[in-house]
């Protein structure tokens, strides 16, 4: 069968995954099941493309064989192992689904960039358009409360794409050192203009999302983007005219959080209360919860619990401190819960698979390529957010895991991909 224009296939197809972020709640509390449903459907589809499209049949074993690909296929088969064991099967079938969903998207992404003649800027490009997208979603009901004077610090309705306020700064975060490096490349002054007022509005979205591991971050993002900077150019006025105005829209948010906020949840108030309390209920819950988690690790350090079987097995650790309907549901960190439900083989596995997927950040000396600085910083942020919250269960999240592995794996030096 001869398929015609299959490139632009291809790039549609990659399009489509990232529409699952802006899949519809349909009324439903939390759109992630609308969002793994959708997964599987574009994977579907794919994979009907990719079985006509034989002009990349010959480069899917090449895919194959990466150690990062093989690697996530053993994590697959030992989740899968898991379910015989599992107290709840079904819980266990359901979040298994979920990791295999993930594991057929990567390999079929990998696949969809072979014909592709330039994978890095298109990925980039997509990835800044999901971004802007993102934003407008929150910082639109956002300026409407803002204009009406009844600005709700923290509430859902600013959401946007994500579920909770949290996942949603993270996910903007993500992408955020992207932003900073198309702004450092673009030499047309209205359009950098633009990508500064762009990463102000995300500022502004951040501090009224009111996530405090967020706030570290975006010291995170900013500090990568200077090592960047710094190594990039040696002209002091390069330096100044790329980190003066980046740090100035951090200090603009600063002041104007001031300003719209109501009492004390302003962004200095709230960054203040960042520390390692255990009389801060956030920080309390999640030190128990990583308690609890090591705790029943050490019990069954072998096999654990059984893939998504956690969320079930915690009441029992919790049920002194559950306040109404608030169960455990996650236990705050990817790789405790890696180790509590697949034990230290399948956190071993998932380490490795990272490991893998991000070797080839080191792989140029000294980094010649300096937009390795960002891809750290990026890896960076994820690796907060996996260590205090949960992206592994999340699709959007690993959706862009994703992409950013996929996007280090087709990598090339910056002199061939100009």
């Amino acid at each position: 069968m001869i398929i015609r224009n299959g490139n632009l296939i291809c790039k549609t197809l990659i399009i489509l995954y990232l529409v699952t972020y802006f899949i519809p709640s349909f009324y439903s509390i939390d759109r992630i099941g609308n969002q793994w449903l959708y997964l599987s459907i574009i994977s579907l589809i794919s994979i009907s493309f990719i079985l006509f499209y034989s002009p990349i049949h010959k480069q899917i074993k090449s895919i194959a064989k990466r150690k990062s690909i093989i690697i996530y296929f053993i994590f697959i088969l030992w989740g899968l192992f898991s379910i015989l064991y599992s107290y709840n099967k079904a819980e266990a079938l359901v979040t298994f689904n979920q990791y295999f969903t993930v594991f057929v998207s990567f390999f079929i992404i990998n696949i969809l960039l072979i014909p592709l003649k330039n994978p890095t800027k298109f990925l980039l490009s997509i990835l800044m358009v999901s971004l802007f997208l993102e934003v407008l979603a929150s910082i639109i009901p956002i300026f409407n409360d803002i204009e009406k004077g009844v600005l709700k610090y923290r509430s859902r309705n600013y959401a946007g794409v994500a579920a909770n306020v949290n996942i949603t700064a993270f996910s903007l975060l993500y992408k955020t050192p992207i932003l900073l490096y198309f702004f450092s490349t673009e030499r047309r002054v209205l359009i950098k203009v633009l990508y500064l007022i762009f990463f102000t509005l995300i500022l502004l979205a951040i501090s009224v999302l009111g996530t405090r591991s967020a706030f570290i971050c975006v010291g995170v993002c900013f500090i990568s983007f200077i090592i960047y900077i710094f190594q990039t150019n040696n002209k002091l006025s390069f330096k100044i005219k790329h980190i003066l105005p980046i740090f100035g829209s951090i200090l603009i948010i600063i002041f104007l959080s001031k300003i719209i906020s109501t009492n004390e949840t302003d962004i200095i108030s709230r960054a203040s209360t960042i520390r390692l309390d255990t009389k801060d209920g956030s920080v309390n819950q999640r030190l128990r919860y990583y308690k609890q988690g090591i705790d029943y690790f050490f019990k069954n350090p072998i096999i654990g619990s059984g893939i998504g079987n956690w969320k079930i097995l915690s009441i029992k650790y919790d049920k002194n401190d559950i306040d109404g309907y608030i169960v455990p549901y996650h236990a705050h960190n990817d790789f405790i819960q890696l180790l509590v439900e697949l034990g230290v083989f399948g956190l071993l596995l998932y380490s490795l698979f990272i490991f893998f997927s991000l070797k080839k950040l080191f792989s140029f000396s000294l980094f010649a390529d300096k937009i390795n600085y960002i891809y750290l910083g990026i890896a960076g942020i994820y690796f907060i957010d996996s260590m205090l919250n949960f992206p592994i269960a999340r699709p959007i999240s690993q959706l862009f895991l994703i992409f950013f592995i996929s996007l280090i794996s087709v990598y090339k030096t910056s002199t061939n991909e100009k």
